[in-house]
């Protein structure tokens, strides 16, 4: 039985992620999923990695006892001013990004007593011209006794 609140979550997937990605990014911080508008307003330094925890369920396993199911976001922005393409290709661009996003969360328990996180899917996001922005869904689950 384990019992985590989303901040424990969050917080160990920010600590793998920084300890992955170190300087490689300038922003790494939470999200809500508004990603654009909060680009506009908090001013974040590129390229940025954003951890939004999107989707809890529960599903019961026995008369006292549910799955509990967190599906996270994981947000990768990057900018270059010779377009997109250049945003995501080049050296320290989104695609390096992505692979250390990957290798930092997939398979992992991050040090809790949850199911290793899960690959669920990867796919570009629409964003100015100038960005090339990819969002990552990784899913884990614990087991929550009452």
């Amino acid at each position: 039985m384990s019992e985590y609140s989303r901040r424990t979550v969050e917080d160990a997937v920010l600590a793998a992620l920084q300890a992955r990605l170190g300087d490689a990014v300038k922003t790494l911080k939470t999200c809500q999923g508004h990603w654009r508008e909060d680009l506009r307003r908090a001013g974040w330094r590129l390229p940025a990695v954003l951890v939004e925890l999107a989707e809890g369920r529960a599903e019961p396993v026995g008369l006292s006892s549910y799955d509990l199911i967190l599906e996270l976001n994981v947000v990768v922005v990057g900018r270059a001013l010779r377009g997109e393409a250049a945003a995501r290709r080049e050296e320290g661009g989104v695609y390096d990004l992505l692979a250390s996003v990957r290798q930092a969360l997939w398979h992992q328990d991050l040090g809790l007593a949850v199911q290793p996180l899960a690959l669920v899917r990867e796919e570009s996001l629409p964003a100015p011209r100038e960005y090339a922005v990819y969002e990552v869904r990784f899913r884990t689950a614990w087991v929550q006794d009452f």
